[in-house]
C-alpha cells in the first residue's frame, strides 16, 4: 500500500507538469509537498551487521545486531517487524529505543531452543513513514544466518605427533592416539581435539603399533584435570591450509601453563616466514615455523617457532602409509655401496676397522614420507647380526641417527642401544682427500633410558681411493705414546718429517735422545716404517754417550729387526698399520749403563691439531732406567673403560645451546 500511495503521487505530478499553461504568467507557482517524518528520524540496519553467524555449542545462543537512525534529536522507540524467523526459533525485541542524541543502538536476538547442525534464517525490518526515510539509500531491513555448530565425533582416534615440545625440550617425537570431533562450516573443516596431552592410561606403553594413548612425557600431576582443555583446527577447504587456535595445553613441567598454536595470525602476519599447516590427503602437517611453543613462567612466557612438524593422521591407515613402520632395521633389504674406503673409526670402544656402507631399498617409492627414503646401514657394526641405521638427506644435508637400536653388545651385563644424541651432534663433509666423513653423535644407553656414553662415531666412505703422496709424510707432526716404563708419562712430542738422502727415505727429528731417525719410505703402500738403528751420540758438558734405536713387538718383546710400520688414517694421522711387526721403540746407551726412553702404540698426527706448536724442543733430561720395560698383554675382550652412567634420556631436559630465539 505505502508503494501504492508514493506511485500515485508521483503521476499527479507528471500530469500537473503536462498540463501548464502555455502562457507563463498564468502558470501556477510550484510548491514542493511536505516531506514525511521518517526523512528526519532515517531509520536503518548498517551493512556491517553479521550475515553469517556459526557458533561454538558452548557459545551464548544469541546475537548482537545494530540498528541506526540518520538524526540524533529526541528520544524514539522503533519497533521491530519480523519478516521470516525459521521455526519460530529467534526471539527478537518488539521494539528498540533510541535516547536522545544516540545515532546507533545494539539489540539482542536470543534463540534458546535452537539445534546444533541447522542453520537457521532471521529477516527484521522497520515499517512506516514516521521512521523510514523511503528515498534513502540505507536498507530499513537485516537478514541473518544462525548455525550452531554440529561437532560429530570422528569414526576412529586421530594420530597426533606433536613437534613443539621439542622446541625447548630434548624430547623425541612419538604417536599418540587423540579423541577428536568434526564440525563442517562454510568454506571450512574443523577438528576439535579434547585433552590431547593427557597424561597416558596403564603403564604409559605403546600399543603394537608403537602409538601411545597419551603425550608420553607426562607424568600424573603434571596434566591439568580439573579441566578440558581444546586443540581447535580448521582446514581451508580451497586452499587446504590449516590453522591452529593459540590455546593452552593443560601441561605445566615447573614452567607454568604450555601454550601452543599458529604463528601466523596469532603472533604474526608473515606467512611465508611462519607458514599454515598443510592438508594432504589424510594427513595434516605443521611443517617447520609453523607453529609456536611457550611456557608461562620461562622467559616472560617466549613464544618460540617449533623446528620439528608437527602431523596429524586423519586416519589410521594414513599412518600406516606414511610411515610403513619398521621394526628392525637389521631385518630390511639393503644394498651395499660399492667403494675403495670403508673404516669405521669407534671413539667409545677405542679401535677402527674395516666398514661397509650400505642403503635402504625404498619398498614404498611414491610416499614421500616414507621411513626407508635415504635411509643407510652400517651393517654388523660393532658384533655380527646388528647394525646401526641413520637418515642422511643430501639436499639438506642433514643427519640423524634412528632412535633405540640395540647393537648386540652389552656393559655392566645390560645390553646397549643407541640412539641420536642430544650432546654431540651428527654432520656429514668431504675431507681433502675426497673421503665423506660420517660423524654419528650416538648416545650410548640401556632399554630404559639410562645413558652410558654420548660419541662420535667416525665412519670413512670414499668411492675412489685415497691417494697419498710423498709430500703428504712431510710436515709437522705431534707425536705421541705410551711410555715403556711404568709411571712415566706419555710422549708428546713436537717432531718434524722432512726428505732424507734417498728418495726412500725420511728424516725424523725432535724424538728425544735422537738427533735424527731415519725412516724408510714405501710409495707403493703409503708406508713410513722405522727400523732399529744406531744413533748419532748424544753429548753433554761431561760426557758423550752412544745411542741406539731398538723396536719393540705388539708383546713388548725388545727387537733387533722388526719395523714400525705407520700408514696414514683418515683423519690425517700416521698411526700403526694392523700388519706391523713392532709398534714402539726403546733408545739405550751402552756408556750411560741402559735404557735412556721408549714409547709404545705411537701415532703422528698433524701438528695443526694443536693450538699452538712450539719453534724448538728443550734437551731431555738425562736418566738412566734400571727397572724393566712393561710386559703388555694382548686384550682379547672390548674395552668397556670409556662407558659411565650419566642420567637418563628420557629425564626431559631443557635444550643446551639452542640457537632458537622466541618471536618478537
Amino acid at each position: 500500500m505505502k508503494n501504492n500511495k508514493y506511485l500515485l503521487g508521483i503521476m499527479a505530478i507528471l500530469f500537473a507538469m503536462t498540463s501548464l499553461y502555455s502562457c507563463k504568467d498564468d502558470a501556477p507557482v510550484y510548491e514542493p509537498a511536505e516531506m514525511l517524518d521518517g526523512t528526519t528520524q532515517g531509520i536503518f540496519f548498517p551493512s556491517t551487521n553479521q550475515a553469517v553467524f556459526e557458533l561454538e555449542p558452548t557459545e551464548p545462543t544469541q546475537i548482537t545486531l545494530t540498528i541506526a537512525r540518520s538524526s540524533t534529536t529526541g528520544a524514539i522507540d522503533v519497533p521491530i517487524t519480523v519478516y521470516l524467523n525459521t521455526n519460530d526459533v529467534f526471539v527478537a525485541p518488539a521494539t528498540v529505543s533510541f535516547a536522545d542524541g544516540e545515532a546507533e543502538k545494539d539489540f539482542t536476538v536470543s534463540f534458546p531452543n535452537a539445534q546444533e547442525g541447522v542453520t537457521y534464517e532471521l529477516r527484521l525490518s522497520v515499517q512506516g513513514d514516521q521512521y523510514v526515510n523511503t528515498y534513502g539509500s540505507a536498507a530499513p531491513y537485516v537478514a541473518t544466518k544462525v548455525t550452531r555448530i554440529k561437532w560429530t565425533a570422528t569414526a576412529e582416534p586421530l594420530i597426533y605427533i606433536d613437534g613443539t615440545f621439542s622446541a625447548l625440550f630434548g624430547v623425541s617425537l612419538l604417536p599418540m592416539y587423540v579423541e577428536a570431533e568434526k564440525a563442517e562450516v562454510t568454506g571450512m573443516v574443523r577438528y576439535r581435539i579434547k585433552n590431547a596431552y593427557d597424561v597416558p592410561s596403564g603403564d604409559g606403553e605403546p600399543d603394537a603399533d608403537g602409538i601411545y594413548d597419551g603425550y608420553p612425557y607426562n607424568a600424573p600431576g603434571e596434566f591439568d584435570e580439573s579441566n578440558d582443555y581444546y586443540t581447535i583446527i580448521e582446514i581451508n577447504n580451497a586452499t587446504n591450509e590449516v590453522f591452529m587456535d593459540a590455546h593452552d595445553i593443560g601441561v605445566d613441567w615447573g614452567y607454568g601453563m604450555m601454550s601452543i598454536g599458529s604463528v601466523y595470525r596469532n603472533l604474526s602476519e608473515d606467512n611465508e616466514k611462519y607458514p599454515l599447516g598443510k592438508l594432504s590427503g589424510d594427513v595434516i602437517t605443521f611443517g617447520k615455523n609453523s607453529l609456536y611453543f611457550s611456557m608461562a613462567n620461562y622467559n616472560d612466557g617466549g613464544k618460540y617457532p617449533a623446528e620439528n612438524p608437527t602431523v596429524i593422521y586423519l586416519t589410521k591407515d594414513a599412518f600406516y602409509a606414511a610411515n610403513m613402520k619398521i621394526e628392525n632395521f637389521n631385518d630390511l633389504e639393503y644394498v651395499e655401496i660399492e667403494g675403495e674406503v670403508g673404516e669405521f673409526e669407534s671413539a667409545a670402544f677405542g679401535d677402527s676397522w674395516n666398514q661397509s656402507l650400505s642403503k635402504a631399498v625404498d619398498v614404498d617409492p611414491d610416499n614421500e614420507a616414507s621411513e626407508y627414503k635415504d635411509l643407510y646401514y652400517l651393517s654388523n657394526l660393532y658384533t655380527n647380526g646388528y647394525g646401526v641405521a641413520f637418515y642422511y638427506n643430501e639436499e639438506e644435508d642433514k643427519l640423524k641417527v634412528v632412535e633405540n637400536q640395540k647393537i648386540g653388545v652389552q656393559v655392566f651385563g645390560k645390553d646397549l642401544y643407541v640412539s641420536q644424541s642430544d650432546e654431540v651432534k651428527s654432520t656429514v663433509e668431504v675431507n681433502a682427500k675426497g673421503v665423506t666423513v660420517y660423524s654419528l653423535g650416538l648416545m650410548f644407553h640401556f632399554e630404559d633410558g639410562t645413558i652410558v656414553g654420548d660419541f662420535t662415531e667416525r665412519f670413512y666412505y670414499s668411492e675412489e681411493p685415497a691417494i697419498y703422496e710423498k709430500a703428504d709424510f712431510l710436515g709437522a707432526f705431534i707425536m705421541t705414546g705410551t711410555s715403556q716404563f711404568s709411571g712415566e708419562p706419555p710422549a708428546d712430542f713436537e717432531v718434524t718429517i722432512a726428505d732424507g738422502e734417498q728418495a726412500d727415505q725420511l728424516v725424523i727429528t725432535g724424538i728425544d735422545y735422537a738427533e735424527e731417525v731415519i725412516a724408510g719410505f714405501d710409495a707403493a703402500t703409503n708406508t713410513l716404517s722405522i727400523a732399529p738403528q744406531a744413533l748419532a751420540d748424544f753429548v753433554t758438558s761431561s760426557a758423550t754417550y752412544d745411542m741406539t734405536l731398538y723396536t719393540t713387538t705388539i708383546a713388548g718383546d725388545v727387537s733387533t729387526t722388526a719395523a714400525i710400520d705407520l700408514t696414514f688414517n683418515m683423519q690425517g694421522s700416521l698411526i700403526i698399520k694392523p700388519s706391523s711387526e713392532a709398534d714402539g721403540y726403546l733408545i739405550r746407551s751402552e756408556v750411560a749403563g741402559g735404557w735412556l726412553d721408549g714409547y709404545y702404540g705411537i701415532e703422528f698426527s698433524p701438528a695443526t691439531t694443536r693450538s699452538a706448536v712450539a719453534q724448538s724442543q728443550a734437551a731431555p733430561s738425562f736418566s738412566v732406567h734400571s727397572a724393566n720395560i712393561v710386559k703388555r698383554e694382548t686384550v682379547e675382550s672390548v674395552d668397556f673403560s670409556n662407558f659411565k652412567i650419566s642420567g637418563n634420556m628420557y629425564d626431559r631436559h631443557l635444550k643446551k645451546n639452542s640457537n632458537i630465539h622466541p618471536i618478537n
